[in-house]
């Protein structure tokens, strides 16, 4: 993404793009593309359309009338090879065909539209939602549906029919865990359904949309190529004016390292993955808080994606964030839950987790710290123990490459605050930052329910553990004040914010008329963030 320009992208030296549904009669093409080292052969429905030399940035082609239906634009070029081993073909600013009539929906993009719609509108009745509340669902779905669809002409891509399909699997999946959760827990169906449906709407809907227009997923997408090509030890540089060099984690990447070798395309692949993650992270949060009341677990969860931390990730391309985040907020889960796998299960999670992202690795850290800490007298447990001693033994082994470089830079900690972009900042202008990022990244609204709903120690294991989760974003925050390290600590924290929000939530709801009415508002003026 280019300020100024709009969204590029590098092509291989062979391209089609394909417009559906286009009205009958006469069509424009308009190519906008450059860089471009060998001549580019245009064509329309493999009928020749003219040809953009190099040094040329467009092409305004006129087209014959023709038929109703769907038209292949095709890019042809002996290429060129990038210094990273791609071999490319143009910088690509936009590919429009301009029919000279505008067509109404076509039967095919309406039924894209009815056929899901229908299908989400079963599930959520099959979930145990009254009909009012199904139609409301489905009416949700469709309106994503309609928003990811409406710019730069995505109607008429094949994504449409991608994007169809993915609302049916959302509801197919909503309704299979809706079921499952109503075996566990009578009467958690609804609010199952529900957690389920908005976060598949956040995580994997928007964060797969190709509106999302981000280089980074090409630096995952060529990392991922590293780490099957047989790179384990993979590093990178922060973006302080003064750069740090840090060891990146490879976990992320070798988990899709199979689906790579099956020829699945890399950026592709890491994209559904980050998307993947999230969603079961989501639905972890949910498992774990519905024993104290469907309802607080639904609310938590939608409130989850209603935070603005919670969706920046993909919008920057941080996806190997993503990824590690998701797994602490299942390790949590683990953790605090009934140990479900045992402590193979937990330092899984705890060893991916490490080895997803460098902050993970810091937070689930001092994460496990206060959990100890929290456990007092009565202990962790062995189960938990083994778990923290496998998982941090595993990622500890992995780091020992590291050490060197790591003590190389220990001095340069004493730097100042500046969380990870440009120059280094005293403590008090990086507490004015934390402030900035705790309101812009979380919400006023949200910080009001989660104060509200905050975990009482003496209440319960699941408040003692939360509290914990709260106490390590506290210790975390003092290497981000007066540190140049990005420990990313706001976003770990969305994880206890939602579930004191969600509680937060269900506290107001049982306070009558007025109660429920400030609830809904709260969570309205967090949603137009």
């Amino acid at each position: 993404m280019v300020p100024g320009r709009g969204p590029q992208r590098w092509t291989s030296p062979l391209v089609r793009f394909v417009f559906r549904d286009l009205p009958p009669g006469p069509a424009r093409l308009d190519l906008r593309l450059r860089g471009q080292r060998t001549p580019v052969l245009v064509a329309v429905d493999g009928v020749n359309a003219g040809v953009v030399e190099p040094g040329r940035t467009s092409l305004v082609a006129p087209l014959r009338s023709s038929g109703a239906g769907d038209h292949v634009v095709e890019l042809r070029s002996d290429g060129f090879d990038a210094g990273d081993g791609r071999r490319l073909g143009a910088l690509l600013d936009s590919a429009t065909l301009h029919p000279a009539t505008r067509g109404g929906p076509s039967p095919r993009l309406a039924l894209l539209f009815a056929v899901p719609a229908v299908l989400m509108a079963a599930a959520a009745l099959g979930a145990g939602l009254p009909a009012t509340a199904a139609l409301a669902t489905a009416a949700e779905a469709s309106l994503a549906q309609a928003l990811l669809l409406w710019p730069q002409g995505l109607a008429r891509s094949s994504y449409a029919t991608l994007l169809a399909g993915l609302v049916a699997a959302g509801a197919a999946g909503a309704l299979g865990f809706a079921r499952w959760r109503e075996r566990r827990m009578p009467g958690a169906g609804p609010w199952a359904f529900a957690a389920f449906v908005t976060a598949f709407l956040v995580q994997v809907m928007a964060g797969t949309s190709p509106l999302m227009v981000v280089s980074d997923e090409v630096f995952h997408a060529n990392n991922l190529a590293r780490v099957a090509g047989g790179e384990w030890f993979l590093t990178s540089l922060t973006q302080h004016a003064r750069p740090f060099r840090f060891p990146y984690g490879v976990s992320f990447y070798v988990l899709l390292v199979p689906l790579l070798r099956l020829g699945v395309d890399a950026v592709i692949l890491v994209r559904t993955g980050a998307a993947a993650a999230g969603l079961a992270a989501s639905l972890g949060l949910f498992g774990l808080l519905a024993p104290g009341g469907a309802a607080r677990a639904g609310l938590a969860v939608l409130l989850l994606q209603l935070l603005p931390w919670t969706f920046d990730p993909y919008s920057f391309g941080n996806l190997s964030n993503v990824f590690g985040q998701s797994l602490t907020t299942l390790f949590f889960c683990w953790w605090a839950g009934k140990t479900p796998g045992g402590w193979p299960a937990g330092a899984a999670l705890l060893a991916l987790g490490c080895l997803g992202h460098f902050s993970s690795l810091m937070v689930l850290g001092v994460l496990a710290g206060a959990l100890l800490v929290a456990r007092g007298g009565e202990g962790p447990g062995r189960t938990r123990l083994a778990a923290l001693g496998v998982g941090l033994g595993l990622a500890g082994l992995y780091y020992l490459r590291f050490v060197p470089l790591v003590l190389s830079q220990l001095p340069r900690l004493a730097e100042g605050g500046g969380q990870g972009r440009g120059a280094s900042r005293g403590p008090v202008d990086a507490l004015k930052l934390l402030v900035l990022g705790v309101l812009g990244r979380w919400g006023a609204p949200a910080l009001v329910l989660a104060a509200l709903g905050r975990p009482r120690p003496g209440r319960s294991a699941l408040d003692r553990d939360l509290a914990a989760y709260w106490a390590a974003g506290a210790v975390l925050a003092v290497p981000a004040i007066f540190s140049p390290l990005d420990v990313r600590f706001l976003y770990a924290l969305t994880v206890p914010l939602a579930a004191a929000g969600g509680a937060g939530l269900v506290l107001l709801r049982g306070r009558g008329r007025a109660g429920a009415l400030a609830a809904w508002l709260l969570l309205a003026l967090q949603a137009a963030l």
